[in-house]
């Protein structure tokens, strides 16, 4: 039968794989850092840096207009608000892209296939340790 760290040891592997597996899936290479998460920010400007946006964590939060601007025509100013909130947008994107790491889908296999020998041969060892006892339970007693 398997030892106690085999097991253990088929168990970490099985949780190193489901890691591995669970960040191919999301797209990333794992979970985010809440506090990276969290702290995902953007800048922008517009209007020579008279019009200025921040999104923070996906959602707008700030807008700077240098007071000269509001004598503008409601229509230039939006078009310059628009400019710098899609430059923190862009922002942002680029941010979390740069941030980003690729799964290592060589190390994933690797681990898989670690999984799947260690699962073969505990099978087996099993499978083994079952032909011996029903063996064992068909010899007449003495």
């Amino acid at each position: 039968m398997a030892s106690e760290r085999e097991v253990s040891n088929l168990d970490g592997l099985l949780t190193e794989a489901r890691r591995a597996l669970h960040a191919v899936r999301s797209g990333g290479a794992g979970p985010a850092e809440p506090e990276t998460a969290m702290t995902a920010t953007g800048t922008g400007t517009a209007a020579d840096g008279q019009v200025s946006a921040t999104i923070t964590d996906g959602r707008f939060d700030t807008l700077v207009i240098e007071p000269r601007l509001m004598r503008l025509p409601a229509a230039d100013l939006a078009e310059h608000v628009t400019s710098a909130v899609n430059a923190a947008l862009d922002d942002l994107r680029n941010r979390r892209r740069e941030s980003e790491q690729p799964a290592d889908l060589d190390a994933l296999a690797q681990n898989l296939e670690a999984v799947q020998d260690r699962s073969i041969r505990q099978m087996a060892q099993m499978s083994h340790a079952l032909r011996d006892v029903v063996a064992l339970l068909q010899e007449p007693r003495r």
